[in-house]
């Protein structure tokens, strides 16, 4: 028994074979070096707007990551705090992406851990806790998107004045870490105490 699949195909082929019999005959086209030039330039245009359509999405794609990994950093470091609280970690975390000591990307940044003697340490805490979900967390803090963008755009403008460019540390006030007597202190918001690199001190 013929499946209807092949029913479909047999039919719509018969279909193309009575419509070519009985279509007079075409007209004959003419294509001149100037069309197929011009054809071919088309899609060098077309070619090279998907490619830069392409890029703009990929760099859309890299930007927003680094954007949420900031906010997550201002969730978990700063949430509950006033606007401008957050703001300066936000920051300093970018302040850092600028410094030679720290890697070149917010992801980077807020990621970045090490191991000494077995055992893993993080530049900021809570990315070595297994009981935070970032992404979740995030979701669920417009305030943390807030105070992300809006650091990156006075950071970009140069019209902050909550930290200098200098600022690379904080603590929160109820802890007393032991880098902070090798530190500069400049300055107290909301729930943390921030600081300056001292000249010849090597980062923490």
């Amino acid at each position: 028994m013929i499946s209807r699949k092949v029913l479909y195909a047999i039919l719509i082929i018969m279909a193309i074979v009575l419509a070519i019999q009985v279509t007079d005959k075409p007209e004959e086209v003419t294509v001149t070096t100037e069309d197929i030039v011009d054809s071919i330039e088309q899609s060098k245009q077309d070619l090279k707007l998907k490619q830069e359509l392409i890029a703009q999405l990929e760099r859309e794609d890299v930007w927003m990551k680094q954007i949420s990994c900031l906010a997550r950093n201002v969730y978990y470091e700063a949430r509950g705090e006033s606007l401008e609280g957050q703001k300066a970690v936000a920051l300093v975390t970018l302040n850092r992406v600028e410094n030679s000591m720290f890697p070149d990307t917010i992801c980077g940044v807020v990621n970045e851990r090490k191991t000494v003697k077995g055992r893993t340490k993080c530049q900021f805490s809570w990315r070595c806790e297994s009981h935070t979900n970032p992404r979740k967390a995030v979701r669920q803090s417009h305030e943390s998107y807030q105070a992300a963008l809006t650091a990156i755009l006075e950071y970009e403008t140069l019209t902050t004045t909550l930290v200098t460019k200098d600022t690379l540390f904080f603590h929160a006030k109820h802890v007393r870490p032991f880098w902070r007597k090798v530190k500069q202190r400049l300055t107290r918001i909301d729930n943390h105490i921030f600081y300056d690199q001292k000249p010849g001190d090597r980062r923490r």
